[in-house]
């Protein structure tokens, strides 16, 4: 390509260029060089040429969409000497004065021009003023109307060649001679500069982020300390941070898939054909900080893929697929705030939410060093005789060498073949699992958990501490036997009701609540109001649904009786509801029932806490939303709720429905989300 080279030595404009009020435009005392169509390269190959001038820490502006992956254009051999490049790949400006480089649609026909507000001008070739910040036309025929933005970056060379060694960069001929910029700053540039904005230092560096409709700067200071910050402005919005090469960008959560672009082919004006795009469907991402030494800076949540400041993904299912970026730039705050003076600072960003491996390593507070759970025993034993109708089971646990008679607490978890039971299915000479309950002094009282071989086997994939001759089953036995025990205990369900707790009762309002024990999530949370249930007392009584409210993995309705019929109920009381069954594609659905229900946006979030179970690596018997929900992880003691509150409101705000976020959890995380389970 032809290299064009000129030279402008401004003046300042005579002030019937502007309507009186409007800020001045100084020329330069010094010349302000313009580089026209440079012959292109790679970096591959400039890195060749210059060797050794070339150094890994030398600034670039980098272009980080289209041909090649964009390009890279070292400061020193370009930009400080010619502070914009008209070229066909953009029109790419440096202003050092004011902290920022960045670029715009291709063109042949700016030139450099002078400062205004502090910012660098250019003009084009018909006349118009453009600021080099905004792309914004305030004088000259076009007034008013603005330059398309270029993805652009700043980064450093080293990091750039190793990551994108195929981008394209002008050929480093011998007369392109690295050149520093002065000491100081350019007095015409400072001369234009208006009254400072008082809200930040007028030299500190900001990440200015504009959509169009409203903008937005991001101290640089405050997001180096997070190192990712998602935020709203018109939607969705992730700020990252490369702290390697002190590098901020904006996007939208949003990824499209990799594809070919073809090479500028320009006009005489430098502006070429509109490039075909790949084509594809888009993805929605929930991103992140990914781990400390990740392929990549930043990782989703969907997929686990990983991805850089660029807004690439660089490893992972969706590697090459591209965010969608926007109008970015780190600047100097006088630049931006003269330029968007209505701009909103975004506060100083919190810390990124813990990963789970995270907060499980700073469980501390009330609950100790891990959850409650790991305090209850949780012996081996045999049956060696039951009362169902005392409720007691007398077991012989393993190491002991008598037997002793336990009470079972009211609302004991009962397993039998991997799902919910009854205590009269136990045989003597069982092998079981309990769990028992212990007294302030920590002695143990009570069973509040008792379960056969096959539902040990099937929470564990394994018999821990099992003698030699113990059972052992294979997925399809287990999954026989939870299939036979479902229908049993449909059956019961149907015919006995569904075990809870009177936990509130207003005697002259005749509302009451009636907890449902754990097992009866699906059936009762597939209750609407106004729908007519029984409790069976005796008599029965008829009562209508008010409300239905997950809490934890129980789940509380709100009923309503006739005059009287809840007079001698007593707080505390165990009940069972009668209702009519739900349908079998209810049960078999892998969605809850009340999926689809209007909630607000935090009752959304504690739906999905109080349906869902913990997947988290802690390891043993000791996490207690692994074996209930996820919303009865002691609050005090762990970060993943709130990790997960975290990111169920992000999805929540991006407009994703209970069932999209559904459906990417259970990607994510697996079939141990739908069920109680431990990690051994």
């Amino acid at each position: 390509m032809r290299v064009l080279l000129l030279t402008l030595s401004m003046v300042p404009l005579v002030a019937g260029w502007g309507r009186a009020g409007d800020p001045r435009v100084l020329g330069a005392r010094d010349l302000l060089k313009t580089l026209v169509n440079p012959t292109c390269s790679h970096c591959r190959d400039e890195a060749v040429r210059r060797a050794v001038e070339l150094k890994p820490g030398d600034r670039v502006l980098a272009w980080t969409r289209g041909y090649s992956d964009g390009g890279a254009i070292p400061f020193r051999f370009f930009l400080n000497a010619y502070p914009v490049i008209s070229d066909s790949y953009g029109v790419f400006v440096a202003d050092p004065d004011a902290g920022f480089a960045r670029g715009f649609a291709p063109s042949y026909e700016f030139r450099a021009h002078g400062w205004r507000n502090g910012v660098m001008v250019m003009a084009h070739k018909d006349g118009t003023l453009y600021s080099c910040l905004t792309g914004v036309a305030f004088e000259g025929p076009k007034k008013g109307t603005r330059l398309t933005p270029v993805p652009t970056v700043v980064s450093d060379w080293g990091w750039w060649l190793d990551k994108y060694p195929n981008a394209v960069a002008y050929q480093m001929l011998d007369k392109y001679k690295p050149v520093d910029l002065p000491a100081g700053e350019n007095a015409d540039a400072v001369a234009s500069r208006g009254k400072p904005d008082t809200r930040l230092e007028p030299g500190d560096q900001v990440l200015g982020v504009s959509t169009g409709t409203a903008a937005r700067a991001y101290p640089i200071d405050a997001l180096a300390k997070a190192g990712f910050l998602a935020d709203d402005l018109g939607g969705p919005l992730a700020v990252l941070w490369e702290p390697t090469t002190r590098t901020a960008s904006a996007y939208r959560p949003v990824a499209s898939p990799p594809g070919k672009f073809k090479g500028p082919a320009p006009d005489a004006t430098g502006v070429s054909p509109e490039p075909a795009t790949p084509k594809g469907p888009t993805r929605a991402v929930t991103l992140g900080p990914a781990a400390k030494d990740a392929a990549g800076r930043f990782t989703d949540a969907e997929t686990k893929s990983f991805w850089d400041v660029a807004g690439r993904c660089v490893a992972g299912e969706l590697a090459g697929h591209t965010l969608e970026w926007v109008d970015s730039v780190q600047v100097k705050w006088f630049a931006w705030s003269a330029e968007y003076p209505a701009g909103t600072i975004a506060p100083a960003p919190k810390p990124a939410a813990p990963t789970p491996a995270q907060a499980n390593a700073k469980v501390k507070a009330l609950a100790g060093t891990a959850e409650f759970l790991r305090l209850l025993p949780k012996p081996f034993g045999t049956v060696k005789g039951i009362d169902a109708k005392a409720r007691t089971v007398t077991l012989l646990l393993d190491g002991e060498t008598e037997a002793k008679t336990w009470p079972l607490e009211p609302d004991a978890e009962v397993k039998v073949a991997g799902w919910w039971g009854r205590l009269d299915q136990f045989q003597p000479g069982d092998r079981v699992w309990a769990w028992l309950k212990l007294d302030r002094k920590k002695s143990p009282v009570a069973v509040v958990m008792l379960a056969d071989a096959a539902t040990e086997f099937d929470v564990h994939a394994s018999l821990r501490n099992k003698p030699a001759d113990a059972p052992t089953f294979t997925a399809a036995e287990i999954d026989g036997k939870r299939t036979a025990q479902k229908a049993w205990l449909r059956q019961r369900w149907a015919d006995d009701g569904l075990p809870g707790t009177l936990t509130f009762l207003h005697l002259f309002s005749g509302e009451l609540e009636l907890t449902l024990d754990h097992e009866a999530m699906r059936w009762g949370r597939s209750l609407n109001p106004g729908d007519a249930v029984r409790l069976q007392a005796d008599p029965p009584i008829k009562a209508v649904v008010k409300a239905v409210t997950p809490w934890r993995e129980r789940t509380v309705l709100r009923l309503v009786v006739g005059e009287l019929e809840s007079s001698e109920l007593k707080i505390g009381q165990r009940l069972a509801l009668g209702m009519t069954p739900p349908t079998d594609a209810v049960e078999a659905s892998v969605y809850p029932p009340d999926i689809d229900r209007p909630r607000s946006k935090a009752e959304r979030v504690e739906w999905f806490l109080a349906s869902t179970y913990c997947t988290c690596g802690v390891s043993k018997d000791t996490c207690t939303g692994h074996f209930y929900t996820l919303a009865s992880c002691n609050p005090n003691g762990c970060g993943m709720p709130d990790h997960r509150r975290g990111e169920l409101a992000a999805q929540i705000d991006r407009g994703l429905t209970d069932r999209q976020i559904f459906d990417a959890l259970l990607k994510e995380a697996g079939p141990y989300l739908l069920k109680p389970h431990l990690q051994p």
